[in-house]
């Protein structure tokens, strides 16, 4: 696992060489592990969500809308804007796809 700026750091040096677009910095949280991911891995997942551009809990259907206000809570002083993810609502991936152009760089 790297965090997002080692990847802007790489992305940034390939275009010394060539010319590509990439797409967005997509950080996925992983809702159900949260939990035991922040207590171990804490300056990992900040550093997944300092750089990002965008940042979506993921698997959101498996865990209670309580405790997604909780984990939204501990990451605000991270990451302000953070979005939801799941199977169960399809237009919760149309909003990140949607938000994907006004990302994109050449």
């Amino acid at each position: 696992m790297v965090v997002t700026q080692e990847l802007q750091n790489v992305t940034a040096m390939g275009h010394r060489d060539i010319r590509y677009q990439t797409g967005p910095l997509i950080t996925l949280v992983d809702v159900p592990r949260f939990s035991f991911m922040w207590a171990e891995r804490r300056q990992l997942i900040i550093g997944q969500i300092n750089g990002a551009d965008i940042v979506a809990l993921s698997r959101c259907d498996k865990i209670e809308d309580l405790s997604l206000d909780e984990i939204r809570n501990e990451l605000r002083s991270y990451r302000n804007e953070i979005d939801l993810l799941s199977v169960h609502d399809s237009s919760s991936l149309e909003n990140i796809l949607t938000a994907v152009p006004e990302f994109m760089t050449s």
